[in-house]
């Protein structure tokens, strides 16, 4: 029970720190190239976490082997590399922080869809009435201007597309993290996507992103080592302790964060009766998985 409780507040943390990169990223502006902008923070975020991991390494019974860094360049490539890059082109095209926010918590759907695939789960009832609330609750955040714009639609198709393979990296992350600790693991997969978006920082003309971060440094720095390096590493620890449908709901709350914290920090971001009623769909969704798993855990108990 305390290890799920404990999980589970590592999640909500770790969602929190995420909620804000959407702000923080409006802050940063779109002169910073996004493909930059991610290897700047997973390229700091690997080397920091694996720094941190040189201890663990060391205890280790086992060295990692050719199949360990494997599947961490799997998970770099797929979930940070693609996933994230695609993230940060779709923020700069969306209009509201709250939205990109909104549309990146459908990654949820593709985790219940890939995890029979990838963790060999099965679909619950429960499962499957958390993700209709949900997407009950994100799609009256999707009406937050009043009415559906044509213009958001590349947005959101890129969006969703980063959703996806987040939704796998979710998936490939809960299967495998338990054997290297969150740490290790995503130092390894921060590390290698960023080495896999190195050749394509020098080719976007970085010259004029660098003169960018000189002005932007300070949003930089917090979507670095806040929104990424604790982020994940809260993430990834939470899931390690928790159920695969319960690290994927929590983002359910993001754009509830996002959205708050939109309103606070960027004057044109607008709440209306659609934010508001999509607010409580979603905090109803995350509630009933909550209560399905505390009572699993204590019929367990």
């Amino acid at each position: 029970m305390n290890q799920y409780v404990k999980g589970y507040i590592s999640l909500l943390c770790g969602i929190f720190l995420f909620s804000t990169i959407e702000v923080a990223s409006k802050k940063i502006g779109g002169g910073i190239d996004p493909t930059l902008l991610t290897f700047i923070r997973f390229f700091i975020t690997g080397v920091v976490l694996l720094i941190a991991s040189i201890p663990i390494l060391k205890k280790r019974e086992r060295p990692l082997n050719k199949k360990d860094y494997g599947i961490f360049i799997l998970n770099g490539f797929v979930g940070i590399a693609v996933a994230i890059s695609l993230f940060h082109y779709a923020i700069n095209t969306f209009d509201n922080a709250s939205s990109a926010a909104v549309v990146f918590c459908a990654n949820p759907i593709f985790v219940v869809l890939f995890a029979p695939l990838i963790n060999k789960t099965k679909f619950a009832i429960s499962s499957i009435l958390v993700v209709l609330v949900g997407l009950l609750g994100i799609s009256f955040f999707v009406m937050e201007g009043g009415a559906f714009q044509q213009s958001s639609l590349i947005a959101t198709l890129i969006m969703l597309a980063s959703a996806a393979l987040f939704g796998v990296s979710v998936c490939i992350t809960k299967k495998f993290v338990s054997n290297y600790g969150a740490m290790v693991f995503m130092g390894f997969s921060a590390l290698f996507a960023s080495m896999f978006l190195l050749p394509i920082v020098f080719i976007v003309g970085p010259v004029e992103s660098w003169q960018s971060f000189s002005v932007s440094w300070v949003p930089i720095i917090y979507v670095t080592l806040m929104g990424t390096t604790a982020a994940y590493f809260l993430y990834y620890y939470g899931l390690s302790h928790a159920s695969l449908v319960s690290g994927a709901m929590t983002f359910f709350l993001k754009p509830i964060i996002a959205t708050i914290l939109a309103l606070i920090f960027l004057p044109n971001e607008i709440i209306n009766i659609y934010t508001i009623i999509g607010t409580l769909f979603i905090l109803t969704a995350v509630g009933i998985d909550m209560c399905m798993k505390f009572k699993h855990v204590k019929q367990v108990k």
